[in-house]
């Protein structure tokens, strides 16, 4: 599984668990020793925020 298909993955089940769905992308970003890899994984975390926030899927403490 590549990062795309990584990131596709956890968004379609993320909506529900927002909070968690971030802890797990920071945890693999955290992990990762490739560079191009981390900077993939670190645009779908800003994406994600972003959808939330917009969406008002949780609170903007998030």
């Amino acid at each position: 599984m590549d990062t795309t298909q990584l990131g596709t993955f956890i968004m379609k089940l993320g909506a529900p668990n927002a909070k968690a769905t971030l802890n797990v992308y920071n945890e693999i970003i955290k992990k990762l020793g490739s560079h191009q890899a981390l900077k993939a994984l670190n645009c779908y975390v800003e994406a994600y925020k972003y959808a939330i926030l917009s969406l008002e899927m949780v609170s903007s403490e998030l």
